[in-house]
Parts: structure tokens; C-alpha cells; sequence
């Protein structure tokens, strides 16, 4: 007897170190990835930092450019001012113009019809050479004054007609700059809404980063409560001199009695809280808030408490080295050491911990590592 003893107690022995190897195994593990997601929090806060940066960067530029637009819109303003004051310039000369033409046309009619009369009458009645040349003198000066006016006027609408004509020029310069400036400031715009968009993206990201950065951290959490329960739990079993039988309950109690919908398989998954890989060490079982969680065998509670990743769960031994575990509890009904047997509610579903919802989660352990718990539930 005292052999066979012996022999358990280092096949216990052998059993735990395996099975604490394998949780600080994975604890590593995990450390490494809440490492990496710490890593990307930091790359994403820098990237956010540019970004926001940029998004300033193209926010001033937006204000230069609508100051720009404004004093733009001014300059058509008053060029537009200046084209109507031109305009009616040009409306004066022109009348004007038509008036001198008037004049001259009547005064040639006349002179034309009493020129020979008029000149003679204006020569013969001078009293002396001086006067002769005087009266002649004056006759010319008619004559060139008219012409000179009429030269004037011409040169006045030709004036004017060109200032319009410049004038409408730079209006429609000053058109075309103000639509390109517009187009400017539409490309500004349309960029800052990408980077804005871009912005949102990554704010999304860091969110996403975090939330796997906290999962991951629980995780941790949750095996190192995990490897501290199989510490204690096989040290009492070797103090009490316990020969830790394999287990030979037979297949298990499905735990969730209300519900048979499963939510979440055994394995590999994307993590609802944030999208990441993971490997679900369970299923998960959706049911309502409150109902009943039975053990899945007979056993003795080692652990009822609070996690921050698994909530309110339960761990029950059931022997050699088996262990099953109730995880997202809205609350227990059992405390630890007690002894419960199979189908007896041991808790109540609820969505506490790293949860998404109300559901059970339902793991199977075995010497410390997890096994898929369908091998027991004959799933």
C-alpha cells in the first residue's frame, strides 16, 4: 500500500507540473499578444496624432481659402461697380458724341449752302487788310475746332469702349480665380472629410486595440487565478494524502437547462468584444438572464468568486485531475468546498466579466489544461 501511495503521489506530482506548465505556458503566451496590442495602441495613438495634425493643417487652409473667396468676392464687387459707372460714361460720350456730329452736320449744311455768300460778306465788309485776315482767320478756326471736337469725342468713346471692354476682362479674370479658388477649397474639404473619416477609423481601432489589450489582460488574470487553484487545489490533496482517482462519472449533465443554443464553439474565433483571434477555451450556451447553471457532475466546489474576465463562475473537481468551470455568473449559488451533485443549479446565467451578453460559459479542465468539453457532453 504504502508503494501504490507512493507511486499516486508522484504520478500527482508528474500530473501538476504538466498542467502548471502548460497555464504558464499559455500566461506567456497571452503576455506576449497583451504586449503586441499594447504595441498597437501606440503605433495607433501616434498615427493619430499625424492625423489630427493634418486634419488642423487642412482645417487653416480652409480658412485661408475662405478669406481668399471673400476678399475675391469684394474685388467682383467692385468691379462690377465699375463697370456699370463706366458703362454710363461711356452712354455720356456717346450721347455727346452724336450731339457734336448733330451740330457739325447742320453747321456744314449751312456753310455749305451760304459758305461763298457768308465768306464773301465776312471778307468785303472788313475795313482794312487786317481785318480781312482776321475774318478769315476766325472762318478757319470754325472749321478746325469742329474737327478737333469731333476727334475728341471719337477718341473719348474709344477710350471708354476699351475701359469696358478691360473692365469686363478682369471680371471675368477675377471669375474664373474665384472658381478655382472654390475648387480649391471643395478639394481642401473633401480631403479633411477623408482624414476626418480616417480619424474616426483609427479612434475605432485604439477602441478595438484597447478592448483586445483588456481581454488579453483579464486572460492573465484568469490563468494566473487558474494556476494558483490547481496549486492549491493539489497541494490539499497531497497534504490530506488523497489518491486522485480518474474520474468515472460517465457523460455529463448538460449545464444550461433551458437552452441548447451555443453561441460560441470550442476553439479558434474571432473575439466578440473586439474582433481579435482567440481560442475559446469553451462553448458558450445563450440563455436568459437568471436561469439556471447545473453542475455538469458530481463533484466538490474549489473555487465560487469574481473574475475580471470570467465573472461570477464556479469551478467544481470532480477527480483525477477533471475540472469543469461556469464562467459570466449573474450570481452564485454555491460556495467553495461544498459538495454538489449532478444537475444541481450551482449559479445563474448573467454577462459579467469579459462578456458581450447573457450566456454560460462552459469549460472542461483536465490536469490543468483545457479540453473540448463536447468529449464529455457526448456533443
Amino acid at each position: 500500500m504504502q508503494a501504490t501511495a507512493t507511486t499516486v503521489k508522484k504520478e500527482t506530482g508528474t500530473d501538476t507540473s504538466k498542467a502548471l506548465q502548460e497555464a504558464q505556458d499559455e500566461k506567456a503566451a497571452l503576455e506576449r499578444e497583451l504586449a503586441a496590442a499594447q504595441a498597437t495602441i501606440k503605433d495607433l495613438k501616434e498615427s493619430k496624432g499625424d492625423i489630427e495634425g493634418k486634419v488642423a493643417e487642412l482645417n487653416q487652409q480652409l480658412i485661408s481659402i475662405s478669406a481668399r473667396i471673400t476678399d475675391l468676392e469684394n474685388q467682383l464687387a467692385a468691379k462690377s461697380a465699375d463697370i456699370v459707372e463706366a458703362q454710363a460714361d461711356l452712354a455720356d460720350a456717346q450721347q455727346q458724341e452724336a450731339q457734336q456730329y448733330a451740330d457739325m452736320k447742320v453747321r456744314i449744311q449751312f456753310m455749305y449752302e451760304n459758305a461763298q455768300t457768308s465768306y464773301m460778306e465776312a471778307l468785303l465788309s472788313s475795313g482794312n487788310i487786317s481785318e480781312f485776315l482776321n475774318a478769315a482767320e476766325y472762318i478757319s478756326q470754325i472749321e478746325n475746332y469742329d474737327r478737333q471736337k469731333l476727334t475728341e469725342y471719337e477718341a473719348t468713346v474709344e477710350m471708354i469702349t476699351n475701359l469696358e471692354a478691360q473692365l469686363e476682362q478682369d471680371y471675368a479674370d477675377l471669375q474664373t480665380l474665384k472658381t478655382e479658388v472654390e475648387n480649391d477649397k471643395a478639394a481642401v474639404a473633401a480631403l479633411m472629410r477623408e482624414k476626418e473619416i480616417e480619424l474616426a477609423g483609427i479612434v475605432d481601432d485604439i477602441a478595438d486595440a484597447q478592448s483586445d489589450a483588456d481581454y488579453i489582460a483579464a486572460e492573465i488574470q484568469a490563468q494566473e487565478e487558474l494556476i494558483a487553484a490547481i496549486r492549491r487545489a493539489q497541494a490539499e490533496k497531497e497534504a490530506a494524502g488523497v489518491v486522485d482517482n480518474p474520474y468515472s462519472g460517465g457523460a455529463f449533465v448538460w449545464p444550461c437547462p433551458s437552452s441548447t443554443r451555443v453561441t460560441s464553439d470550442y476553439g479558434n474565433r474571432l473575439s466578440p468584444t473586439s474582433g481579435a483571434s482567440s481560442n475559446h477555451k469553451g462553448i458558450d450556451i445563450g440563455a436568459s438572464y437568471g436561469a439556471d447553471i447545473v453542475a455538469a457532475a458530481a463533484g466538490t466546489v474549489k473555487v465560487a468568486s469574481y473574475s475580471s474576465a470570467a465573472g461570477n463562475y464556479v469551478m467544481i473537481d470532480h477527480g483525477g485531475g477533471l475540472y469543469t468551470v461556469y464562467m459570466h455568473a449573474s450570481s452564485l449559488v454555491v460556495s467553495a468546498g461544498q459538495t454538489v451533485s449532478a444537475g444541481q443549479v450551482i449559479a445563474k446565467v448573467g454577462s459579467t466579466g469579459i462578456s458581450t451578453g447573457n450566456h454560460l460559459h462552459f469549460g472542461v479542465s483536465l490536469n490543468g489544461s483545457y479540453v473540448n468539453p463536447w468529449s464529455y457532453l457526448g456533443g
